[in-house]
């Protein structure tokens, strides 16, 4: 083994590197395991996480929304592999990014863009070192060829620079904000349904505060034509089968049936819009500063 070779065995011994992989692959097939594969016979001291394989399909911010919510939950230096690539083997980049401290690879196609957007901190680069990917690069699993073995030469003390030329204009399309409305109310929408059909929305405290009522009380969410259903403390609020809203884990407004899917029950997906009111006489006075209400990445 080369000097330089064992220096980069040792850094990576001394130090376990932190992988999470969350893609829309599902677990039914052998994709996810093979990226792991890779990642394992290139860097064989990594600690891989599955943060998760049910992302939104072939809906890039989306995914990217709850991958936001759940990459402070990790320490500095953790890599990030994410892939929902409804583009891959077409012109869309593959990037890696260096973002307050954290490592992320990723198609750009707006994977990245809510957390690019409120970073502090960050440098983009396109990966175009061959020596970073597993050879020959197939039209349909960069997955496998590109993204996984670029986070395992990072893992193993590749330095940054190295994946490829900087990039200065990261795909980051216009995200869906919460905005107040007459009323007042806060309109926003869907961003993801989690796997127990609750409905994540894009409408964090922030937005709520504008109304000028407390988070768990004295506001009630209208959506898809359904009756509006309450703001309350936690899921057991409602009885079971009922429908309500809570300030989630992740810092968000989310819809939920106790005991229950909304999404089923309202016939909610992605992208539906949502509205926020105050109850008749709810109390509180709405916050005009808070004219355009901003979520935050957590």
């Amino acid at each position: 083994m080369s000097t330089k070779n064992s220096r980069r065995a040792r850094a990576a011994n001394a130090v376990t590197p932190l992988i999470t992989l969350f893609t829309d692959f599902g677990l039914g097939d052998p994709f996810v395991g093979v990226m792991k594969g890779v990642i394992l016979g290139i860097c064989p001291a990594a600690h891989i996480v599955d943060l998760g394989h049910d992302a939104a399909r072939f809906d890039p911010v989306s995914a990217g929304f709850a991958l936001a919510t759940a990459v402070s939950s990790f320490p500095p230096g953790t890599i990030h592999v994410a892939v929902v690539d409804p583009g891959v083997g077409g012109p869309r980049r593959p990037l890696a990014a260096r973002i307050d401290g954290h490592l992320f690879v990723a198609p750009d196609n707006g994977l990245l863009a809510w957390i690019l957007t409120a970073a502090r901190r960050a440098a983009v680069r396109q990966i175009a070192n061959p020596r970073t990917m597993r050879q020959p690069v197939s039209a349909t699993f960069h997955g496998r060829d590109i993204f996984a073995p670029t986070a395992a030469h990072l893992a193993l003390g590749v330095p940054f620079a190295r994946v490829g030329p900087r990039v200065a204009d990261p795909l980051c399309p216009p995200l869906p904000r919460p905005a107040l409305e007459a009323g007042p109310a806060v309109r926003g929408q869907v961003m993801w349904v989690d796997r127990f059909g609750n409905l994540i929305t894009n409408v964090d405290a922030a937005a709520l505060a504008a109304l000028g009522a407390p988070a768990s009380g004295g506001l009630r969410v209208g959506l898809r034509g359904r009756p509006p259903v309450p703001v309350v403390s936690h899921y057991g609020a409602v009885a079971p089968g009922a429908v309500g809203a809570v300030l989630g884990s992740s810092g968000h407004l989310e819809v939920f049936a106790n005991r229950g899917s909304a999404a089923a029950l309202l016939g909610a997906r992605p992208g539906m819009s949502l509205r926020v009111r105050r109850d008749a006489g709810g109390g509180g006075r709405p916050r005009r500063s808070a004219a355009r209400a901003t979520p935050r990445s957590r």
